[in-house]
């Protein structure tokens, strides 16, 4: 299982340096500083759905019940006398992801291009989730449907990415 331990690892080393990051800027220092740090909120918000996603069950699938992943937000300032949390919920989880998700979305205001995060990345992430928490088509979750209709959307109207022509 090396391979797994590998994006554990990976994901969780981004997860520490980005709210390490969050602890170091303050808000609304400038449009630039918001930027990275919603840049840092949005890469947070993908690892954790990222590794909830591979190592947790489907949202659909009871998330108040089955385990998730542990929410570690930043490294602790005692490591010597380390105290880490058990694995939380999906639900809970998810409610990490849609937080800083939507901080991400609020604090980008400039685009950088498409190799960067940005308002319109942060919505289509939003919309990805909320696809993935919508259910199955024998039971489906239709408010969590519409919100991903609705986040794509904003993507797709936002006028500055399009949908590829095919044929």
């Amino acid at each position: 299982n090396g391979g797994l331990s590998t994006v554990w690892n990976s994901a969780y080393n981004i997860i520490s340096q980005t709210s390490s990051l969050m602890k170091m800027i303050n808000e609304n220092e400038s449009p630039e500083l918001n930027q990275k740090l919603g840049e840092a909120y949005y890469m947070r918000g993908m690892m954790y759905f990222y590794l909830c996603r591979v190592f947790g069950r489907p949202y659909y699938q009871e998330p108040e019940k089955n385990l998730g992943l542990p929410i570690v937000n930043g490294m602790p300032e005692d490591m010597d006398n380390l105290d880490l949390p058990d694995r939380s919920s999906v639900k809970d989880t998810y409610e990490q992801v849609l937080s800083d998700l939507k901080k991400a979305e609020e604090m980008m205001t400039i685009n950088k291009g498409a190799a960067y995060a940005s308002k319109e990345a942060a919505q289509a992430m939003l919309s990805r989730v909320y696809l993935y928490m919508s259910g199955t088509y024998e039971n489906p979750n239709r408010e969590y449907a519409q919100l991903a209709v609705d986040y794509a959307d904003k993507v797709i109207n936002s006028g500055n990415y399009s949908l590829l022509q095919i044929g």
